[in-house]
C-alpha cells in the first residue's frame, strides 16, 4: 500500500513540474479616482492655478506617463513616490495661470498657461492620460474627480 501512495505521490509531483505557470500580459492598469484642488496667490499679481492628483493601480517601470488632457488643457505629468504606496500609483499635475504684473519692469516675458488642446479621444471622459508601454501609445479615460476646497494664499 505504501509503494502504491508513493508511486501516486511521485506522478503528481512530475505533472506539476510541466505545468506552465508563466503569463507574459502586463496587468491592466486602471485609475481609482482624481482629484483636483484650485488655488489663488494672495500678493497682487501671483496668479492661480490648479493642482491635481490622480490615484492608479501600482505600475511597474516599463509604463512611462507624459501627459493628461483635462479642462481643455495638456498637461505634463509626474509620478509622485512621497504619495505612492505599495499598491497605488500617485501622478500629480499642475495648471498655472499668471497674474498681471502692472509694476513688471519693461521687456519682462510673462509665462502663459498650460496649453489648451483638445482631449484625443473619450468625449464623454473628464480627464485622459496617456502612457506609453512598448513604444504603444495608450489612453485611460475616467470620469470620476474629486474637487477639493480652494486654497485661498495669504
Amino acid at each position: 500500500m505504501i509503494k502504491y501512495l508513493l508511486v501516486l505521490l511521485t506522478v503528481t509531483q512530475i505533472s506539476k513540474c510541466n505545468q506552465s505557470t508563466t503569463s507574459t500580459s502586463k496587468p491592466e492598469l486602471k485609475i481609482y479616482y482624481g482629484t483636483a484642488q484650485s488655488w489663488s496667490g494672495g500678493a497682487m499679481g501671483s496668479g492661480k492655478g490648479t493642482n491635481y492628483l490622480f490615484y492608479l493601480t501600482q505600475a511597474d517601470s516599463v509604463y512611462s506617463f507624459d501627459s493628461i488632457w483635462i479642462n481643455g488643457y495638456r498637461l505634463a505629468l509626474n509620478k509622485r513616490n512621497d504619495y505612492s504606496s505599495k499598491d497605488t500609483l500617485v501622478l500629480s499635475a499642475s495648471a498655472f495661470f499668471p497674474g498681471n504684473r502692472p509694476y513688471a519692469p519693461e521687456g519682462a516675458i510673462e509665462k502663459k498657461g498650460p496649453d489648451q488642446e483638445a482631449k484625443p479621444c473619450c468625449e464623454e471622459s473628464t480627464f485622459v492620460i496617456r502612457y506609453i508601454l512598448t513604444g504603444n501609445k495608450i489612453f485611460l479615460s475616467s470620469t470620476s474627480l474629486k474637487i477639493l476646497p480652494k486654497l485661498n494664499y495669504p
